[in-house]
């Protein structure tokens, strides 16, 4: 199955997944995903197959038929969600008693 990255983007945010959507949107893996081609590298990133069967049926429709000018508001508005949650990440990596902090 062909979908936008940014529509799997979408899905995990509203699954309660932000960690995995900033993953995925940070990831080198082309703009339009192809489940099958693209299934080692997502599975790297955590979302294995059972996780994409569980997230696809929301998925409606193919990516190639719909035009970009249609998708960008909502592209827009996932990538400044996705950019808030990468930033508080790093912020709470690199605070003293964070992650990064603790040995």
């Amino acid at each position: 199955m062909r979908l936008s990255r940014s529509s799997l983007c979408n899905l995990l945010l509203e699954d309660g997944e932000e960690d995995l959507a900033v993953l995925l949107a940070r990831a080198d893996l082309p703009d339009v995903l192809d489940t099958e081609r693209d299934a080692a590298a997502l599975s790297a990133l955590g979302l294995g197959e059972q996780d994409l069967q569980a997230l696809l049926p929301a998925v409606g429709s193919d990516p190639a038929g719909s035009s970009p000018a249609a998708d960008a508001p909502g592209d827009a508005a996932v990538r400044q969600t996705i950019s808030s949650r990468w930033a508080s990440l790093v912020s709470a990596w690199t605070a003293p008693d964070g992650p990064a902090g603790r040995a």
